[in-house]
């Protein structure tokens, strides 16, 4: 038995609860090409509580990769990437672009607390940010434009009751019924995930939209911690690596002046290490040079 085999079997045997799977960040290839493919993709994770028993509380569809936040058993949830997978390869295929790798598998993170899942939203509400300048709430191909805001009231919308069976049959490409009660976007012709998803988790973690935003943007732990678990690489701004710097500094009752030369290269093999903030940004908000720090990271003196 492989890794991969090893690993799906365990998935299987996962008692029901909830989790974050997150498909593989596909280096060299996209399921995402154009806005079409965008809402096949989210077209079909509206059909993912239809089909199996599970329920969808939050996903992020991205340009090589998707995260989701889902409830179900560990067989289910194996059940829905494999069906993710194959409908993918279907779009990737008939639109003649290149097919995922036969090896494309993913992750499946339990999520077991409070905790973990106000962190698990908030990596996977902040994943559009990542890659291009936009707040989460702006991103159409996410779940977190419906959560503490107004703009889906502005949306222009149809039922599902309301459209043809052959419409539907086009526009979701399965026979499967869909419930008449779904609001459609019918511009884009996309399931819309105030029709699919269950914001109760969500907002019974998040309260308040400032407890929201601030779980976005100063639990930088949780991101690196969350970017090693689904494999991903997370970048931070020079304004995000600034604060925490600061921030590291204030929980030892320090500031950056009083810093000798030992101290600011201990801290900047912390920050690289902890944060995976890279060398050159290290150097220049402790005054380093980028040799000294290097030097450092080789030397048996800082373990």
């Amino acid at each position: 038995m492989t890794k991969r085999e090893k690993r799906r079997a365990h998935y299987k045997t996962l008692k029901r609860g909830y989790y974050h799977l997150c498909t593989d960040g596909w280096t060299g290839g996209r399921i995402c090409y154009d806005d079409a493919d965008y809402v096949f993709v989210v077209n079909t994770l509206s059909l993912l509580n239809l089909l199996f028993p599970v329920t969808v509380h939050f996903y992020e569809v991205m340009r090589n990769h998707i995260h989701l936040l889902i409830s179900g058993r560990g067989a289910a949830c194996v059940a829905v990437f494999d069906y993710l997978k194959k409908r993918i390869n279907l779009n990737l295929k008939e639109k003649g672009h290149q097919a995922l790798p036969p090896d494309y598998d993913f992750k499946l993170i339990p999520i077991e607390n409070e905790e973990q899942m106000r962190r698990n939203i908030a990596y996977m509400a902040r994943n559009a940010s990542e890659v291009q300048p936009i707040v989460p709430g702006g991103y159409l191909w996410g779940a977190s434009m419906m959560f503490f805001s107004s703009l889906p009231r502005l949306f222009e919308t149809v039922r599902a009751g309301d459209l043809s069976d052959r419409a539907l049959i086009r526009m979701f490409r399965t026979r499967q019924p869909i419930p008449p009660d779904r609001p459609i976007h019918p511009g884009l012709g996309m399931a819309l995930p105030q029709g699919f998803v269950d914001p109760a988790v969500f907002y019974k973690v998040f309260p308040t939209a400032k407890e929201y935003e601030t779980k976005l943007v100063k639990d930088y732990e949780a991101f690196v911690d969350l970017a090693d678990q689904t494999g991903e690489t997370i970048r931070f701004t020079q304004v995000e690596a600034d604060d925490i710097l600061r921030l590291e500094l204030e929980r030892a009752g320090l500031s950056l002046d009083v810093l000798n030369a030992e101290s600011r290269v201990r801290y900047a093999i912390l920050l690289h290490r902890k944060y995976r903030l890279d060398v050159p940004m290290v150097a220049r908000m402790l005054r380093l040079s980028t040799h000294v720090i290097e030097q450092a990271l080789r030397s048996k003196r800082f373990p």
